[in-house]
């Protein structure tokens, strides 16, 4: 029984730590997305500074290919480097639209749930440990109460007792399965709340 006590402290000492790395976790999401946020910002800027760039660029190119003089040949290679920028254009545009859509407004939105998911979990498990402690304090007490009425010469109480002695050891074995299945729970979550490009986000690179 003893044992038993000492595993379910343990497991419940487990849960605790999960959770509070889960709580010290938060700050460091919140600023990862605010500066991908702020990369998302300085990338719109940048894309909108390399079209206009291109469209000037463009121009330069025409203007040299429609000339009647010798520089129609400058002009075709200006527009063939200026179509290889464009591609990358493209794909600047397309990594900071994904940038967006695919990370920072799916992890804004996940962590408000990771935070309401890590203090509910909190919250239950104290309820549901405070409660078990309770009730195991209780009937230890009234087997306490049987072992001394039996050790002095009680003889009939020793079924009682036994039964009694057995309800304990019950109640532990449940109260450590309980805090086992609180520990995968908060587990289950963590790696969620580590993982956000796997557990809520399409990849965006």
């Amino acid at each position: 029984m003893e044992t038993v006590e000492k595993e379910c402290g343990a497991l419940g000492g487990l849960f605790q730590a999960i959770v509070n790395d889960m709580k010290c976790s938060y700050p460091v999401w919140e600023d990862f997305s605010a500066k991908a946020t702020k990369l998302h910002s300085q990338l719109r800027a940048t894309v909108l500074a390399a079209v206009a760039f291109l469209d000037a660029f463009q121009k330069v190119a025409d203007m040299a290919t429609n000339t009647r003089g010798a520089t129609r040949d400058i002009g075709s290679a200006l527009t063939r480097m200026c179509m290889r920028h464009r591609s990358i254009e493209a794909k600047l545009r397309h990594f900071t639209n994904a940038l967006m859509e695919s990370l920072v407004t799916p992890l804004q939105d996940r962590i408000e749930d990771w935070k309401k998911t890590a203090n509910q979990l909190d919250k239950d498990h104290a309820k549901e440990y405070k409660r078990s402690r309770h009730e195991i304090k209780k009937k230890s007490s009234d087997t306490l109460k049987l072992q001394k009425k039996a050790r002095k010469g009680r003889g009939d109480l020793q079924p009682q007792l036994d039964s009694a002695m057995q309800d304990v050891n019950d109640m532990y074995l449940l109260m450590e399965e309980t805090e086992k299945q609180a520990v995968r729970r908060a587990l289950v979550e963590e790696r969620g709340a580590s993982a956000p490009s796997s557990a809520s986000c399409s990849p965006w690179w």
